[in-house]
């Protein structure tokens, strides 16, 4: 325990360390170094407050969850039946408007659904984490192994344990994965409802299934991905390593792998976006993804435009619309959720 260290730490920084969670979850084991360094540091106070709320967001509340209740759950937060219960996690950017979703605030007797829902399910059944984004959002959670996921806009998220240890991811969306490694080894696998599971022990990478494809991105690490269905006779297993990109067609099921510039693909969860030969359809993708607006273009020789950069993600439509019309030098106008993209 390098005590010196936590003066600069940050309290995204204390809710990571495992010390300092297993002090705030079982004080009564391990809390003479903290009272100790909390004395000697009383200006850190603040901070370490923040930082027990959010190792305390993540412990568990009891409620019953089966197999069917889970299926339900997921079938109310993609159909947005019912009303919605503001409650967020860890969010790190405020949404720039509300989607016209409504989620279930009651679908399964006992079970609260709300911005994150949490549980401690009963011994027979695994530990469930749900959370969802909006148009316009992301947010960022710390799960309960001390892995950090961001989830773009527009997403939702299942993790649960197994009997036996194994963590499980169900994405609908993109997310990128900052993966803990655990002593025991315990695996961690993104399924993807579209016959594609991601099997990892620690890495960072990106999956998103918010359009017609699956892209799988690893940045570090090494990851194994279970593709298709057997009965298909398109089912794969392969290893992606550091820089490679998988691209999986829901459709058909056909695949293809190579050769990327990470950064390009995972960029968006630091808040920029890089633009590398970035073109007005990239863009269109992007502004529908995330803000849920879709990018008219009747004169096709302008898709033929292409720049290179970077900047920040604004999580606000219109100051997206602005910056992009900037850089292409287009002009954009907007009427309801459609922009209408024409030269000046």
């Amino acid at each position: 325990m390098a005590s010196s260290n936590y003066l600069s730490y940050t309290a995204r920084e204390f809710a990571m360390d495992e010390d300092f969670q297993q002090w705030v979850l079982h004080p009564e084991q391990r809390n003479v170094f903290w009272e100790s360094w909390l004395r000697q540091h009383p200006e850190k106070e603040p901070v370490i407050s923040n930082a027990r709320q959010l190792v305390q967001s993540i412990r568990f509340r009891d409620y019953p969850l089966s197999a069917t209740d889970k299926e339900q759950l997921w079938d109310a937060v993609l159909n947005g039946l019912g009303e919605e219960n503001e409650e967020e996690v860890v969010p790190v950017r405020q949404p720039y408007r509300r989607s016209a979703w409504k989620y279930a605030a009651a679908v399964i007797t006992g079970i609260l659904l709300a911005g994150a829902w949490w549980w401690k399910p009963a011994p027979e059944q695994p530990p469930i984490l749900s959370t969802f984004t909006r148009l316009g959002e992301t947010r960022t959670l710390l799960l309960p192994d001390s892995s950090e996921v961001t989830l773009n806009a527009d997403s939702r998220l299942l993790y649960a344990v197994t009997g036996t240890g194994r963590r499980e991811v169900w994405l609908d969306g993109e997310a990128f994965f900052h993966i803990k490694h655990t002593a025991s080894h315990q695996h961690f696998i993104v399924h993807t409802y579209d016959h594609l599971d991601v099997e990892v022990l620690g890495t960072q990478f990106n999956v998103n299934s918010s359009g017609k494809e699956i892209v799988v991105v690893l940045q570090k690490g090494s990851i194994l991905l279970n593709i298709g269905e057997n009965n298909t006779g398109k089912a794969a297993a392969l290893y992606l390593q550091p820089g490679e990109m998988l691209r999986y067609n829901k459709q058909d099921g056909d695949y293809t792998k190579k050769s990327v510039d990470a950064v390009n693909y995972t960029s968006w969860h630091t808040g920029r976006l890089i633009m590398n030969d970035f073109t007005l359809l990239d863009a269109a993708v992007f502004m529908e993804q995330v803000f849920g607006k879709k990018l008219i273009i009747r004169d096709t020789q302008l898709l033929n435009y292409k720049v290179s950069g970077s900047m920040p993600i604004i999580y606000d439509a219109d100051t997206m619309m602005t910056q992009l019309g900037k850089v292409f030098r287009m002009q954009f106008n907007q009427r309801g959720d459609e922009v209408w993209i024409h030269k000046p």
